[in-house]
């Protein structure tokens, strides 16, 4: 998860801090997220479907914060479709549940991770979701 002399960080790094990502994501653990997201991450609002991105660690906790109390989300990284020295093009499988356990939807979704210095600095999401 160290980068580079360069900031840039190694791509093996950059999958192991996704998988940490997913862990914390599926367990609904704010903590462990907040040491992998860069400062200035951008993400898509994925609760509301707004057009404008969440910007700034503080903005994608809340979403998450959110998210995690509405909802039962679960994603698994299925495979990496393309690296380079600071994204990760993925499949993944992505199921939401009800809180009373009754599935939403269960569905593939690509995916492009961004990463800086190492950290998650934002989603770009492809298809499927």
């Amino acid at each position: 998860m160290t980068p580079d002399e360069n900031g840039v960080a190694k791509p093996h790094a950059l999958e192991a801090t996704l998988n940490e990502a997913f862990e914390a994501f599926n367990a609904r653990d704010l903590s462990r997220l907040r040491p992998l997201f860069h400062d200035d991450i951008v993400w898509p609002d994925t609760l509301d479907n707004d057009e404008k991105p969440l910007v700034g660690k503080e903005a994608v906790l809340g979403h998450f914060a959110r998210m995690f109390a509405t909802i039962l989300a679960n994603v698994q990284l299925i495979r990496i479709l393309d690296e380079t020295p600071n994204s990760l093009a993925i499949e993944a499988q992505y199921s939401v549940e009800s809180p009373d356990g009754r599935i939403w939807t269960d569905t593939r979704a690509a995916l492009t991770y961004h990463f800086k210095d190492g950290l998650l600095s934002g989603m770009t999401i492809v298809a499927g979701f």
